[in-house]
């Protein structure tokens, strides 16, 4: 009787997660990997009479051990090193969407990552 218990209770769960699963809202899964870096429309900003174009993919990353020469110079020494370029504006311009400034990209290229620049 124990046995037919957790049986049931085993198909109920079951049930009850394919039906949540189900009912999950459909994405499109082309969109999950990161393509070559490219012009992309903005459908979020985008609008009737003015189409924004953003840039999206992805480009060169790499992580490597610092070399033990290069950790004795540094004032917060760090065991790991990368490199990364990131896809960005190569041309862009700014234009007004509503009451905020948008800047329209037209062209994009791999290069170093903003994050990464020294100002």
């Amino acid at each position: 009787m124990g046995c037919m218990k957790s049986a049931a209770v085993t198909l109920l769960l079951l049930s009850f997660l394919l039906n949540v699963a189900d009912s999950y809202p459909k994405f499109d899964s082309s969109r999950m990997s990161c393509g070559k870096c490219s012009l992309v429309l903005n459908d979020f900003l985008s609008k009737d009479h003015a189409q924004i174009y953003q840039c999206k993919g992805c480009c060169f990353s790499r992580a490597y051990p610092t070399p033990q020469m290069k950790m004795q110079t540094m004032s917060v020494p760090k065991n790991i090193t990368s490199e990364a370029s990131c896809c960005v504006a190569k041309h862009s311009y700014e234009m007004m969407q509503g009451t905020i400034p948008v800047r329209n990209h037209t062209e994009c290229h791999c290069s170093t990552c903003y994050y990464h620049k020294l100002i």
